[in-house]
């Protein structure tokens, strides 16, 4: 008899997946919307961030744009910050330093400190599950 696999659905609260996109050629920047996003769709945009062209990538789980609740994923190409739109959570490493780092040179740009810095892609996957599971940052504290 064949072996079955068992594939857990995950019912998530994330209304909808925005990815930034910015052009080397200097038009302006776009973003693009996904409904309902399926996980692998959160791992394809964080896969594909470059600190440039694709620097940014947001959950939201309402429509509301300005939504306080937003989870920001900013950099890429080995250098992310994980924050709450509202700033009441960061990503941290208690052994970072206080040094500036610039993340997402295209643009303004996003500054923040050393230790908000994960250079562990699979650690950014693993928080911004939580967040894609639950919607909430009680489960990253």
């Amino acid at each position: 008899m064949p072996a079955v696999a068992t594939v857990r659905a995950v019912s998530s609260p994330i209304h909808h997946l925005t990815v930034i996109r910015y052009f080397r050629d200097g038009r302006h920047w776009e973003s693009t919307d996904i409904l309902s996003p399926s996980w692998p769709d959160v791992v394809t945009a964080i896969e594909r961030m470059d600190d440039f062209c694709y620097p940014i990538v947001q959950l939201n789980c309402t429509a509301d744009e300005e939504d306080e609740t937003i989870f920001n994923v900013i950099g890429g190409d080995g250098s992310y910050a994980l924050f709450h739109q509202m700033g009441e959570w960061e990503y941290t490493d208690p052994n970072g330093s206080d040094e500036e780092v610039r993340l997402w040179q295209s643009d303004q740009g996003y500054f923040c400190k050393r230790r908000n810095v994960l250079t562990d892609l699979d650690e950014v996957l693993r928080l911004t599950r939580i967040f894609y599971e639950t919607g909430s940052y009680e489960s990253l504290a």
